[in-house]
Order: structure tokens, then sequence, then C-alpha cells
């Protein structure tokens, strides 16, 4: 988390622009320009070759400047650039932005550059915004170093994009749409900072509620991930992100200097941060105005009124090619409409309520809509066919909006209404010009609100839940050790054996194999497992062995085993002459296989390991209709990954077992995501899983290793973009009573546990750790607590087990809120205090900052909080603040 001087950016006492300069149409002159016009803070004008610029003074560098300066913006040539971030680093100026275009975007010189500009960046802790940013343009105090003269009207909307170009147009999008900014901000090459770190600051930023963006890469998926989720829950995130196809990532490549990568992967990156990702860009601010009013469809089934047939039509087409739902009317709901409306109205999905209909006839539909719990949001389309003031319509609809918690948005086909439409934008209907338009945000509203409720819904514990970290310290150990045995072979495939040994420890089921050199013992290992058998050649070398014929398969008899053994080795030895023959494997063969699906792994460069599941296909194809997710997986993200695919409904065939097997494949995709986060050394793994009337079994899979992972030594997870549950700090400990407890993080599926110690507080407890009355505790509340974020934050709970139950009986919690500090706080419920639990969590807290380099933490408490007092001064706190009913005592950490 990393917003430390980005306030300097938007809030800066003192600005300093080098290459200041009155030459008519030089990026100087305007930036000059607008600063001195808008800007009420301290400007300094920098340029050696000039006195003045547009009557004030210039000076030679920032290193001639006695007062601090909080920003400077440098507009020279590139090859000034880094010269000029050292003059700015030891002059102590905290951020700087670079106009200045021509780094890594275009040239080796240019690379080489940007890449010296970061050394000196990072040798004097600046903050950087760009190159190639087009500036940044704050309303509220008048602040644009961009090169637009006209400043956007002031808004609650935070838009950043890598596309500086892009600004003018997002300007009059913005003023076509009825919304203003908070900020615009051009990230530009991205050498600093980025979109998680502007993330961060919006996210607490006062001025802002909604964040819009336009990226082309993300040069830190993990950074962006973590911030997007941290705020999400209660701010839009509302991207477009370009470069889908291949031609248009290598344009971006040109345009920032950055390869953008696979689009699957960033897709699974929006879904997993709870953002939106719409198709357009004329689709941000309209899903911004819609999102604004927090009002969100809890399923994909919308109902239609329009007084036109041909717009209802067009409505349900874009809708159902849409993946959403025409909702489907009660009994109650049909009677209502057959109540209300002429008879010749149709009162079926779309609602035609025809060409003279009036504004009752409207709002009867849209009331016995809203009645219908089969209902998730209302479409009213209007065309300027009837005789009735559209004003009207729109001031009642309004009237219906403010009182419901189900959307409604409107398409007003009237090019003369402007006066209806501002009516319904102010009283917070989102209001678009064609129907398609209006249902595309619809289905973006519902896929906001699914994504949302993914990162915060509480899982179901896994089996492997159940396994000590002792035995996945050892499981884990044991399978590193084959990796390098491998690895000093000069091999970097394993096995098709070793490759299920990974699986099978991880408790992922498959057909047993053997290894065979001759056609005797083939046949005999196929006696001892029982015919039918499956052979295969063994070899390395060739990889693809059903496509070469190298696999002979419903072999029922020794005879034939010893028959297909000499076939398999003579057409490998024809076809495969340079190929290392091992000889062949044999297994059981799976009889009556429904369908065939896959599971694998692979890593990629920037976004780290990720998890890759879909169905088998045949042929060129062999792998069809993929979805990705990022480890760790728990129950309801493996869900989420096999939703996104054919396979639901494949499972769904069979009624009597489809649940059972769901519950299966999710147990196994959540155990291959454990096996990739602990295993960096995999680079590539496939399974070929059976699904047959018994079960699941993998029937084929293959290992490829990162030779230079196996090697290495260091950081654990780095392979990762979420970092893992932390399994190392998982402790057995023993209170002041004797008895056993655990001490360990936190995870989502701890929900249960925590309303329940929450609810058994006292009034006095809670108060003294909530400063407030005590209340029922919901859902959101326990989101904020169950669901951490552990490069954010950290809660230890303390975990007993009383009457064959367990309880957590206590909690300490730090949050980070900079890189190098923190909060923490500590609550023991009321039977298990005076036990010495909150010495021992506040112990680990203190020990999880010190390995994560925070250099101070500290606690709020109320004054009569005399244990908590006691407590924090035993450990060397020292009070800083201090007002009538709280202080703040803050410990200093030695590392």
């Amino acid at each position: 988390m990393t917003i430390e001087n980005l306030d300097k950016f938007f809030s800066p006492s003192s600005v300093a622009v080098i290459g200041a300069t009155d030459e008519e149409g030089s990026i100087g002159r305007t930036i000059t320009t607008n600063l001195m016009e808008n800007y009420e803070g301290e400007f300094f004008p920098i340029n050696p070759n000039r006195e003045e610029v547009r009557g004030k003074e210039t000076f030679l560098s920032v290193e001639n400047i006695s007062e601090d300066i909080d920003l400077a913006v440098v507009v020279t040539p590139r090859q000034t650039v880094p010269q000029i971030i050292e003059e700015c680093g030891k002059a102590a100026i905290p951020a700087v932005i670079i106009v200045t275009a021509g780094f890594g975007e275009s040239d080796s010189k240019g690379k080489k550059l940007e890449k010296e500009i970061g050394r000196k960046r990072a040798k004097y802790g600046i903050r950087v915004l760009g190159p190639n940013s087009m500036g940044i343009v704050r309303p509220s105090n008048g602040f644009n170093t961009t090169l637009w003269k006209e400043t956007p009207a002031r808004g609650r909307t935070a838009f950043i994009s890598q596309s500086g170009a892009l600004g003018p147009s997002i300007f009059n999008l913005q003023a076509r749409t009825g919304t203003g900014l908070s900020s615009f901000v051009s990230v530009g090459n991205v050498l600093d900072v980025d979109f998680g770190d502007l993330i961060n600051y919006f996210g607490r930023d006062p001025e802002t509620e909604t964040i819009l963006m336009y990226m082309e890469s993300i040069r830190s998926p993990g950074k962006f991930l973590s911030a997007a989720k941290d705020f999400t829950k209660t701010m839009p995130i509302i991207l477009h992100k370009a470069g889908r196809s291949s031609e248009s990532s290598e344009a971006i490549s040109s345009h920032v200097g950055l390869t953008p990568g696979d689009d699957s992967l960033y897709s699974a990156l929006f879904r997993r941060s709870g953002s939106v990702r719409v198709n357009d860009i004329g689709d941000l601010f309209s899903c911004s105005e819609a999102l604004a009013r927090k009002c969100l469809p809890k399923g994909p089934n919308l109902a239609i009124i329009t007084n036109a047939g041909g717009p209802g039509v067009t409505a349900t087409d874009t809708l159902l090619n849409r993946n959403g739902k025409m909702a489907t009317f009660s009994n109650v709901t049909k009677e209502k409409l057959k109540e209300g409306l002429e008879p010749y109205m149709s009162i079926s999905n779309p609602i035609d309520i025809s060409s003279d209909a009036d504004v009752d006839d409207y709002l009867c539909s849209v009331e016995a809509c809203l009645g219908d719990e089969g209902v998730d949001g209302i479409l009213v389309i209007y065309t300027p066919l009837s005789e009735f003031s559209p004003n009207r319509l729109a001031e009642r609809l309004t009237s219906i909006c403010e009182k419901t918690s189900k959307p409604i948005l409107a398409s007003w086909m009237g090019k003369e209404d402007t006066q209806a439409i501002d009516i319904l934008r102010r009283g917070g209907v989102p209001v678009m010009r064609t129907p398609e338009q209006a249902v595309k945000i619809f289905i973006y509203m519902y896929g906001y609100y699914r994504n949302r409720e993914l990162l915060y819904e509480t899982p179901k514990s896994l089996s492997a839940d159940k396994i000590t970290p002792q035995d996945q310290l050892s499981q884990r150990n044991y399978l590193k050790a084959m990796m390098k045995t491998v690895t000093r072979e000069g091999r970097e495939v394993l096995t098709e054996t070793e490759s299920k040994n990974f699986l099978e420890t991880y408790g992922i089921p498959t057909v047993p194999t053997y290894v065979a050199k001759t056609p005797d013992k083939t046949a005999e290992l196929a006696g001892e497992i029982g015919f039918p058998v499956v052979l295969k050649v063994n070899s390395l070398d060739i990889p693809q062995k059903s496509n070469s014929g190298l696999v002979a398969t419903g072999l029922r008899s020794e005879e034939e085993v010893r028959g297909a053994f000499r076939k398999i080795i003579k057409r490998a030895e024809i076809e495969h002459p340079r190929a290392e023959i091992r000889g062949i494997t044999v297994q059981s063969m799976i009889e009556n296989i429904n369908c065939e699906l896959f599971l694998g792994s692979k890593k990629d460069s920037r976004f780290g390991s990720v998890v890759l599941f879909g169905r088998k296909g045949i042929g060129k194809s062999p792998y069809q209709n993929i979805s990705v997710g990022f480890p760790p997986l728990n129950r309801t993200h493996a869900q989420r990954l096999i939703e996104r695919t054919e396979v639901l409904r494949l499972l769904e065939g069979n009624v009597d077992r489809s649940s059972e097997r769901l519950r299966s494949l999710q147990e196994y995709l959540s155990r291959l995501s454990q096996l990739i986060i602990d295993h960096s050394e995999i680079k590539r793994l496939n399974a070929d899983l059976a699904v047959t009337e018994k079960g699941f079994f993998v029937i084929d899979s293959s290992i490829l290793l990162d030779e230079d992972s196996v090697s290495e030594e260091g950081e654990p997870h780095k392979h990762l973009i979420i970092r893992p549950y932390p399994l190392k700090y998982i402790k057995k400990d023993q209170l002041n009573d004797g008895r056993r407890i655990t001490i360990r993080p936190i995870k989502p599926e701890d929900e249960p546990l925590i309303f329940e110690l929450f609810d058994s507080l006292s009034k006095e407890t809670w108060r003294r750790r909530f400063f407030g009355p005590l209340r029922e505790t919901t859902h959101e509340d326990m989101i904020r607590f169950a669901h951490v974020d552990y490069g954010r934050e950290i809660a230890f709970v303390g975990e007993l087990h009383e009457d064959g139950e367990r309880k957590i009986v206590g909690m300490g919690r730090l949050i980070k809120e900079r890189e190098t500090s923190g909060e923490v706080a500590v609550v023991v419920g009321d039977r298990w205090q005076g036990l010495g639990l909150g010495t021992k969590l506040l112990e680990y807290l203190i020990q999880f900052a010190k390995e994560e380099q925070l250099k101070q933490i500290w606690a709020t408490m109320q004054r009569s909080n005399d244990r908590m007092i006691h407590l924090c001064r035993k450990f060397g706190f020292q009070i800083e603040e201090m007002n009538p009913k709280s202080m703040k005592m803050v410990l200093t950490l030695k590392p």
C-alpha cells in the first residue's frame, strides 16, 4: 500500500514547472498558463534560457529555490530528464510529473533513459507520475497541469487514464451525462505511480465516490487487486481495458512501452477485484451514473416496459445475447396488469402498452413489476408517440425510484425531451438514449453486484483445512526434494507417475500408473491391476502420445497387452528415433466416462501462477471453454470458476449426483490451488480429469518445471499476486489456567465464530473496543473482520475447544495505514479475560509488524480502558496524543 506523498499531486502548496516558457504553441506555455491563471499556491517557473515567463521571474533550476517545493512538472527534452530528477531529489521535492514523452514507449534509447530515471527516483524516494503523462486536473481547487484550458465541472468521480489524449473526450462525455469529476489523472508509462496507488488514494479521498479507468496494461496486477478489493464494496471501480486482440496489444506496446499480456487474465483479475469491466469507453460514464445510486439488481431478470414494439424487441435481443434473463411474471403480477391496462395491451414481458399509452399505464406496469419477486430490475422505454407530457412521467418515475431497492432504468428516445432527461437524472434514474445501451448498463450493474458479493461471500470449510500445518510442511518438503532430484538429472518435465504423485499428495484422485520395460512385466502388472487396461509409451520426448498413436486402450488379456507393448515400442522407435523410450506405462482403464475435464496451471511473467479449468476437447483444440482464477481458491471461488464454463451444465445432467459432484470438483480445484501456492517451481501443469458415475479420476497429467524457481531460495509466494493464508503464523500456546489454545490468522470461513464472539461481548467490552454502544452485528460488519487481505492487514484469533466445539475467544488486528506503519486493536471475550490471551495477541501482532518491516504501530483507546493501557505500556508503547476521552499510544519498532 503506497500512498505516501500522493496528496502532493492533487493539493500541492507549491509547484515548479521545469521547462516553463511563453513560446507560442508549446506544452510548457500551456501548462504555465493554466497554473498561473487558476492555481492559488506558490508557482516557480524554471528555465535557464529566459529571465521571465509571462512576467514572472524564472529560476535556473530547482536547486536555486530556497522555499520548499511540493511538486515539479517536467516538460523538457527527454535527454535532460534524468539529471532533472537528480536535482529534484537533492532539493527534497517529494513528487514529480513527467509530461515529456519518448521513453519506454519509443526506442532503445528511451528505454535506457526511463531505467535511469527509475534508479534516481528510487535513490531519493521521489513519487513520479509518468513519463509520457498528460498531467492532472483537480477541479475543486482549480489545479490543472494538462494541455487543456477547459477545466471539467466538479463532481464525485475520479478518472484515471493510460491515454492522456483521451482527456478532452472524457471531459465531453462527462459533460453530456451531467456528471462532474473529482480528478483526472493521466498515468503515462507508469514508471512509479500506478493504478493501485491511485485506487488507494481515491479510495480515501472525501471528494470521490466512484473511480473510472481507461487502461491498456497493468505493471503490477497484485497491487491493483489488493487496492481494488479494499474499496469496491463501497466505491464502484469501473474500467475499460483496451487490447483484447493481438493486434491492439501490439499497438499498446508501442504506446506505453508495456506488453499487455493475455486478456483472459485481465478479465479474471477484474472479477476477483470486484471491478466492473465495460466494453466501450462511452459506457464508463453511463455505468457510473447507474452505480452512483447504489441500487443494484440481485439477479439477471429484467422487466421491460415500452410504448413501441420495436424497441422492446431490440432490448430483449440485447438482454439475451448478454446472458441476461427476461423476468417471468407471477400470476399476481399478471392479474394486476390485466386490471390496470387496456385489454389490447400486452401483459407478457416485454410489456407493450402501445403508442396511445398514458402516464398511468406506465406507472401501473412499473408498480406491478416492482412487487414481483421474480423481477430484479425494470427498463422503461419511452418513445415520443403519446401526447402526454414526458416531464410528468419522468417526475413520477423519480418519485417511485426513491422508494424502491430495485433499479429502474430509462431509455428516452425523444431528442427534444432534454428537460425530462434532466428530471430523471436528478432523481436518480439512469437514462440512456437507446434500449440496447440501457440493457448493457443493467448487465454491468448485475456483474458488479455478483463480483462484489463474491469478494465477501462466506465460504464453507474444505476437508483440506483439517490437514495440520506440520503435515502440509512434510508433504511440501517431500515434493520439493523430488523436484530437485529431477533437475539434477537435467530434466524439466516430470514423468506421468511423478506428476500424478503430486496430485495424489494433495488429495486429487488419480488412476494409479505403473512403468514396465518388458512385455511380460507389463502383462504381469496388467493382471494385478485388473482388466481392461491402457498402455502408453513412456517418454518425456513425446508429449502428445494419443495424437501419435502411441496409446492402446481396452486391453482385456495378457496376450493383448504383450502384443500392444511390441506395437507401441516399434512405432515409437520408427516415428521418434531420437526420443528416449523408458518403457510402457500401464494403468486401469476407466470405463463409462461421461466427459473429460481439464485442471491446470500456468505461470505468467506478470500475473504469476494461475489456475485453469475447462472441458477437454479433441483434435486441434484439446482444451475448450477455459476459465482462469488466481490462487488461493476457496469453495466460493472454485464455484465461480466452474460457472464460467459449460461444465456446470454437464454436471447438472445427473440431478441425483450433481450436488455431490459439484462439491467434489470445488474441493479438487481448491486443492490444486494449494498445490500451486506451495510450489512456485511449477511452470505448467496439465491434468485430464475423467467424470464417471464413481467419481472423478485424473487419467493423464504432466508437470513442466521452472528451473530457475527450483534452485531459488527466498520469498515463498512471489509467484502469486494474492498473498495466501499465512500458515507459518499458526501456533499452539497455553493460557494462564493451563488450557491449550491455537493462535492463528483469521480466514473468511471464521465468520460464524466471530459472530458468536461479538455476541458474547458485554456492553462495557464492546464500548472499549468499538467506542460506541452495543449493537447487533451484521454480515457487512463481519466483512471487515473475517475477509482479510494479508498484504494489507492481519488479524490473529485465539481458538479454543470447549464442550466439543470450536470457539474463537479473542482477536487482535493490525491494519497497515502506510507502508511503514499500522494501527493495532485487541479484544477478548469477557469469559476469557484475565488469562493472558490479550498479551499473547498483542505480542503476535508486534512480531508480525516487525517481519513486515513496519517502523511504528499505534493503538487508540479510551482513557478508561485501564487493561489495554497497562498492556500497551508493558510492551513499551508511549502516549503520543491525548484528549479528555481517548489517547493514542505509539510503539517504535526496532529491526
